[in-house]
C-alpha cells in the first residue's frame, strides 16, 4: 500500500504533514547531507550515487547506528541528493539513459523522486552491497 501511497503523492514532498514533521524532515535532510558529505568522494559516478539514494530509500541498514532515526523519506532524499550533485562533481550522468525520465537536472529534487518512482514501477531493487561500499571508500 505505501507504494501506492508514493505513487499518488508523486512530486510533491510537504503535502498532508504537520509543522513539526517538516522540521523534523529538515533536520534529518541536513544530517544526513552533512554524513554524506564527509563519506563520499568528491567526484561521484551518477549511477553510484542514485544506488546510494534509492537503497537509502529501501533500508536504513547501511547507516551508522546514529543515523538509523532520521526519517528519510522521498522529499528528505530528493533534498539531500540535489544538494549533492550540486556540490559534488558527478560524472556519467546521461539522462537519455532514462526511459520515462520527465527531469534530467539532477540538482533538482524532482528528479530524484521521479527516478525513485521510476524504479519502483519497474520493480528494480538497489544494490545494498554497492551503496555499503560506496559509503566504506573514505
Amino acid at each position: 500500500m505505501k507504494i501506492f501511497d508514493f505513487l499518488k503523492r508523486k512530486n510533491n514532498c510537504n503535502d498532508n504533514i504537520s509543522e513539526s514533521e517538516v522540521e523534523f524532515e529538515k533536520r534529518s535532510a541536513k544530517t544526513l547531507f552533512i554524513y554524506l558529505s564527509l563519506k563520499l568522494e568528491n567526484t561521484v559516478n551518477y549511477e553510484d550515487l542514485f544506488n546510494l539514494c534509492y537503497t537509502l530509500f529501501c533500508t536504513l541498514d547501511i547507516l551508522p547506528e546514529n543515523l538509523k532515526t532520521l526519517k528519510l523519506s522521498k522529499g528528505v532524499l530528493a533534498i539531500t541528493f540535489s544538494k549533492l550533485a550540486i556540490e559534488r562533481n558527478i560524472i556519467n550522468f546521461n539522462p537519455n539513459q532514462s526511459i520515462g525520465l520527465m527531469f534530467n537536472d539532477i540538482s533538482d529534487e524532482k528528479n530524484w523522486i521521479e527516478q525513485i518512482k521510476l524504479h519502483i514501477i519497474a520493480d528494480k531493487w538497489p544494490n545494498k552491497e554497492s551503496a555499503r561500499i560506496l559509503l566504506e571508500r573514505s
